[in-house]
């Protein structure tokens, strides 16, 4: 289904220069880990039908992690708590995609976590070594920023097959990217 927010995100991604497509890099060998694949399911939002709500979930049963993440403009968003999520195994591989070598996790629980984002190009296609570009598809790609030191990682995300993920920007954000979303995935 696309909504008035999938529509405006696609005219975002269009307007960006020289008909850009994601910077998110194919796996080079072993030097770069694979990303973090869970699923999305787009949900209507309570608080403006322009927002892009997408609940996330990875893992099953007892071992299952639930997240928020909502779109609320072209540039900014908002992770939500999501009660009875059990996150051990979701920030242990997780760390592992980020190559994060001190896994800290945040005391401070949080109901929200705010970020900033860009959207790297109009809905592409993902290739299959990994990456994305080359033709238009049904994957959006976004780099998110947060905390204030403006930690960085990719998402990127397919409505139709309900499909997304979170992949390395640079091993330096490793370990803050785990302990910034530890404050509200808990």
């Amino acid at each position: 289904m696309i909504t008035r927010r999938s529509a405006l995100i696609v005219l975002a991604g269009a307007a960006l220069p020289g008909g850009a497509c994601a910077e998110n890099p194919a796996p080079d060998g072993d030097s770069i880990p694979k990303p973090l694949s869970f699923g999305v399911a787009q949900f209507p939002s309570n608080l403006d039908a322009d927002v892009l709500a997408l609940m996330a979930s990875y893992g099953e049963g007892d071992s299952q992690t639930k997240f928020v993440i909502e779109f609320q403009s072209e540039s900014h968003g908002t992770f939500r708590h999501v009660p009875g999520s059990h996150p051990a195994r979701f920030f242990e591989e997780l760390g592992k995609t980020l190559m994060a070598d001190a896994r800290r996790l945040s005391d401070e629980k949080q109901e929200t976590l705010p970020f900033d984002t860009v959207f790297l190009g109009p809905p592409t296609i993902q290739s299959p070594g990994g990456g994305y570009g080359g033709a238009p598809g049904d994957w959006y790609t976004t780099k998110l920023f947060l905390g204030q030191d403006q930690s960085e990682l990719y998402f990127n995300f397919n409505l139709v097959s309900g499909l997304a993920e979170f992949g390395i920007k640079d091993e330096d954000y490793g370990n803050a990217v785990l302990s910034e979303l530890s404050k509200v995935i808990w």
